[in-house]
């Protein structure tokens, strides 16, 4: 997996083309849904779960342990609209123009 500063091109890159990656700090992206969910709201754990469950997660984005973005198999792209830090903010921004 690479590891990359979260300013990089290299971390828009590796979100523009969906590929695992972490970087020096707290955000991370992996291929498959992971099970932990951070602070992730309860009604958006119930929609991360039910996801994960089918049609599938291909492709999640965590800031620290939350997932903040994740791509489902049919390839619908989902960011939660909460709010948290100033740096989950950023990292949330990076998801919102790179996944899309």
């Amino acid at each position: 997996m690479a590891i990359v500063s979260s300013r990089s091109d290299a971390a828009r890159r590796s979100l523009a083309t969906r590929g695992p990656f972490r970087t020096y700090g707290a955000l991370s992206a992996v291929d498959h849904p992971p099970a932990e969910t951070g602070r992730l709201p309860c009604e958006w754990v119930t929609r991360y779960r039910a996801d994960a469950a089918g049609p599938g997660v291909v492709f999640c984005v965590r800031s620290y342990a939350t997932p903040i973005a994740w791509v489902r198999r049919d390839g619908q792209v989902v960011v939660p609209d909460e709010g948290y830090s100033v740096t989950t903010s950023r990292h949330q921004n990076l998801c919102r123009a790179w996944l899309s």
